[in-house]
């Protein structure tokens, strides 16, 4: 069934294309597919928005008619992968692209598996009514193969347990709105101020949880701006085990995450799939939850994009590549709400498509929530963003230096596990 889904999505995505918006790269024939298969894999030529999240958004659809359909997350990721292979070989008549390939099916196995556990918790089987229809339709733009199938099953409306995916546990979401103050890159560019929306989502606590299945611990955040998104980022616990023992005061574990990363700023449009290891750390101050806690990972980017202007390949003006990077952070809080948060992180992207380029980026900074009342505070953020793109091929050093700031209402719901 996940299969047939799988290929359904591709069809009914390519006949909207050819039907309605009369695409010519969607009227698809036998010896297109002949072409495709014999000619192999070459590099596409479309927008950052496009590759890096409409692809790797698609990509959780294939991801999730597996997850659906009762299939688990090692399970699932071969549907991602065979759902991509087949629309890049039979659902266009371009050549097959192969970083298309790679961010829809990574980006998909990533995206997917968070959306499908984040719309489990929207859903709720022992609810009743107009609230329960409510939640149905509130979860199906982060998991729509997932509520078409529980529609078609009757399962909008059938009383029941919840999946395990429905409780995490522990869990923290904040949800603020304010204003994003943009200091540009170029010495003229002045201060913009724009209005902004954040969410933060830490689903489940690598210090309370052991490990069970991938993704039972993972952080999301989105942050629109400008009409658009500025950050979607996500990383998720893949295997943990610990360092010490779980009783300790100062506690330490080793995890093996994935990541998807979108950023788009005026100092840099960077995104990409990686895989990262390294240690979070924990230090309790008494028994009411408050603590300290750290992260040190390094990562391996499986394959990253960054605005490059020297690219000049059609709607492209980025480079491709795999990569390597480190980050870390430190922060104080209860519970894993923080309230005062450090953290920085660099990546190393080498050029393999696009401009001949190594490219250098990194950003710093600081986040501070203060209560003000039950449920809500006030938050300050701070971020210097930091690049330097060296061409081999003439083109002058890229430099660019850019900070923001945001001032925001946030409102926090938690629940902190046993």
């Amino acid at each position: 069934m996940a299969l047939a889904q799988t290929v359904l999505i591709n069809v009914f995505v390519n006949r909207v294309d050819a039907w309605a918006f009369n695409q010519d790269w969607a009227h698809v024939e036998p010896h297109d597919w002949g072409k495709n298969l014999r000619l192999g894999w070459e590099w596409d030529e479309d927008a950052f928005g496009t590759n890096m999240f409409a692809h790797p958004y698609h990509g959780g659809l294939y991801f999730n008619a597996g997850r659906a359909n009762g299939l688990n997350y090692f399970e699932s990721v071969p549907i991602a992968f065979f759902g991509s292979w087949t629309w890049e070989n039979f659902g266009e008549t371009y050549r097959p692209s192969l970083n298309d390939w790679v961010m829809t099916s990574f980006g998909g196995i990533a995206l997917g598996e968070m959306f499908h556990r984040v719309a489990a918790t929207i859903r709720d089987n022992r609810a009743r009514g107009s609230g329960r229809t409510f939640k149905e339709i509130a979860s199906l733009p982060i998991d729509p193969i997932g509520g078409l199938n529980r529609l078609v099953r009757g399962q909008w409306g059938a009383v029941g347990p919840n999946p395990p995916e429905h409780d995490p546990g522990a869990y923290v979401l904040r949800i603020g709105a304010g204003l994003r103050f943009a200091e540009g890159w170029t010495s003229d560019s002045g201060t913009a101020q724009l209005g902004a929306v954040i969410v933060d989502l830490l689903y489940g606590d690598p210090f309370t949880q052991e490990y069970r299945d991938p993704f039972d611990v993972f952080g999301l955040r989105l942050i629109l701006s400008g009409g658009g998104i500025n950050v979607l980022r996500g990383s998720g616990r893949l295997y943990q085990t610990n360092l010490n023992s779980s009783e300790a005061r100062l506690r330490h574990v080793l995890d093996v995450n994935q990541r998807y990363d979108f950023i788009k700023n005026p100092a840099q449009s960077i995104g990409g799939q990686s895989v990262e290891i390294g240690v979070n750390s924990r230090w309790r101050f008494g028994s009411k939850g408050y603590g300290l806690r750290t992260s040190l990972f390094g990562d391996f980017v499986i394959l990253g994009a960054i605005d490059a202007p020297s690219t000049a390949l059609g709607e492209r003006n980025y480079d491709f590549g795999p990569g390597v990077g480190a980050r870390a952070g430190i922060a104080v809080g209860r519970h894993g709400a923080r309230f005062l948060r450090t953290f920085g992180q660099t990546e190393y992207i080498h050029s393999v498509s696009g401009a001949s380029a190594d490219h250098k980026v990194g950003f710093v900074g600081i986040e501070l929530n203060v209560p003000i009342m039950k449920g809500f505070a006030i938050a300050g953020h701070s971020t210097l963003f930091r690049r330097r793109s060296q061409y081999t091929d003439g083109t002058p050093q890229d430099n660019r230096n850019y900070t923001e700031a945001r001032l925001l209402l946030i409102w926090t719901q938690a629940g902190f596990g046993q």
